[in-house]
């Protein structure tokens, strides 16, 4: 068992929708997931964890193409040789500039106050709508937590634009759909 609560009903088919009861077969076994602080935090580790992992990428791969072109310069002298030089310079160019832009998304997620409970959606909210679940942060895209899907956007997307100021019970239409705000953290 997980966060949740498990419990066992024995012939009866309920799914609280409100509190995020799930049914989750039908032997009627039904699971409660928690949407609480402590869910936030596990989702805000998950970002970190995302950002770490992508930046260690990149520095791996800065590296490795470093090295390759060191080694390249030890290589045959000529046309040849020069193409090559040049195009790891571009690579490395190109690793470096998506290292400093995540390393700067970093930094903003890392400036970011995930404790404080705001009346209405601002940056680092955990927003809960009909649609889903949206955590305003960093632009990291989907991530499962708990079993649940929580879409990481960045304060600067345009549903993020859309969302922030807004309280529960709103709604916004957005591409044609709309969202109704149950509930934010």
């Amino acid at each position: 068992m997980t966060d949740g609560l498990t419990i066992l009903f024995l012939n009866i088919r309920t799914v609280f929708v409100n509190s995020y009861w799930a049914l989750s077969n039908p032997t009627l076994r039904v699971i409660f997931v928690t949407m609480s602080p402590q869910f936030k935090i596990k989702i805000v580790i998950a970002c970190k964890e995302v950002l770490d992992a992508k930046i260690k990428f990149l520095n791996d791969a800065l590296q490795e193409a470093t090295d390759a072109g060191n080694n390249e310069t030890k290589s045959t002298a000529g046309d040849k040789h020069e193409t090559g030089r040049a195009m790891m310079q571009l690579e490395q160019e190109k690793l470096g500039n998506q290292l400093v832009d995540l390393e700067s998304q970093k930094n903003d997620f890392d400036k970011i106050d995930f404790s404080i409970s705001h009346t209405a959606i601002a940056n680092g909210s955990l927003i809960e709508t009909n649609k889903g679940f949206f955590f305003i942060a960093s632009a990291i895209g989907k991530l499962e937590v708990d079993q649940t899907t929580v879409f990481a956007i960045s304060k600067k997307s345009p549903l993020a634009l859309i969302l922030l100021g807004l309280k529960n019970k709103d709604t916004v239409d957005f591409n044609g759909m709309k969202y109704l705000i149950k509930n934010h953290w």
